[in-house]
This record gives C-alpha cells, structure tokens and sequence, in this order.
C-alpha cells in the first residue's frame, strides 16, 4: 500500500478507510468541513483537517500533491465528488479512488481520471437477494487491492456476547470499526458492549479475510 494517503469526506465510508489505513501504518490526512467530523477522528489518522474538498486553494495548501492516493469518500454530493476528483487530478495525485453511488456518476467520475471507482451503496440488489437468501452479509465493498469493508448481521451465536469475548481479530482476522443499532449508526464503540439481535456490525480487513467470512455467512 502507498505510504501517503488523504481521504477526502469523513461519513461512514470515509472515517472507516482512514481510521483502518492508519491502524495498518499508513500515513493517513483525513479532511472534511465538518468540524465535529475532523474532531472526532483527530486522535485516530496521522492529521485531520477542516477544509472544502471543492475549492482548489484549499486543498494545495493541505499540500494535495504531496499524496500517492486521494480517496474521495464523498458520495451524496456528486458535484462536490467530481470537483474534489479534478482538483486531485489536476494536483499530480497518483491514484484517485472515488466513491460513486451509481453507475452513471461512476462513468463522469471515470471520464474526469479517476482511477478506481467504489460502489459501497450501488449493490442494494445482491444486497436484498443475501438477505432473501438467509445470508448474515449484507454488503461487501472492496476499496483497494489490500482492504475490503464489510457490513453483516450479527450471527446467533454472537449474540449477548462483547466484542471482548468474540475477538473478531482472533478469530475471523478482521476489525469491528462500527455497528448500526435500532438505525443508528454507532462508531465509538465500548468492548464492553454486548450485541444486540439485529445488529449489524461494520467490519474491515485484508480482502482474504473478507471473502473467507462472505463464504461463511
């Protein structure tokens, strides 16, 4: 993996790809214009910044061109996505990896340079069909050639036990950066704390790891 990376957005995605990159040792700038966004995750990235991904002048003086990888993980705002992904282009940034939310704004983002595309909430139909299907794994979303995000149901027998006891770095190789509960979404999670039926658990890892818990669920 680069050693430099900036993710531009701090929503789900975006708080999950730079808290894990950074837990992994790379050096990671996380940047958005939300304050209390950039506060939250300050003390888990190597530095965070409160600037508009959208305005060029901005985004060089956060040194921009300095990065091996821009990841845009903005995705609601699809002007702001595109304009964060030509300024990164246009800046030198080796490798621009966008998060798109459909195929038609996955082809504007591919025809302005970028170079990798994500899809993390594109997949509703082989969502809805593992769910029909009995699956645990709702979505699996590949974001690099090293890592993967997954979101899954809590298993039976996880249910009523902590993240302590289960130890899914032990156990399944892979890291719980968050969890949705009774439709919140929850990212500062206590160890301590014991799931829940209807729990859904985000987690993230190497992509083998990924595939071999899909297989499992």
């Amino acid at each position: 993996m680069e050693k430099n990376v900036i993710v531009l957005g701090l929503g789900r995605f975006g708080y999950a790809v730079a808290t894990k990159l950074f837990e992994k040792g790379v050096y990671v700038t996380a940047v958005d214009s939300n304050y209390k966004k950039v506060e939250k995750i300050a003390n888990f990235v190597s530095s965070a910044a409160q600037g508009d991904i959208t305005e060029e002048v901005a985004m060089k003086s956060l040194g921009i061109n300095n990065y091996d990888v821009a990841i845009i993980a903005t995705g609601t705002d699809i002007e702001a996505s595109i304009e964060a992904t030509l300024i990164c282009k246009d800046s030198g940034v080796d490798k621009v990896i966008a998060k798109a939310t459909s195929q038609s704004h996955a082809r504007i983002l591919k025809k302005i340079g970028a170079d990798q595309i994500v899809y993390p909430e594109l997949d509703t139909g082989e969502r809805l069909a593992r769910s029909l299907a009995g699956s645990n794994l709702l979505e699996l979303v590949q974001f690099s050639n090293d890592f993967s995000l997954i979101e899954i149901k809590a298993h039976e027998d996880w249910i009523g036990k902590s993240l302590i006891e289960l130890d899914f770095r032990k156990t399944y190789k892979m890291n719980v950066v968050g969890f949705e509960r009774d439709g919140q979404m929850l990212m500062d999670i206590d160890p301590s704390t014991d799931i829940r039926k209807g729990d859904v658990l985000i987690l993230i890892g190497d992509n083998e790891n990924a595939k071999t818990l899909e297989e499992n669920s």
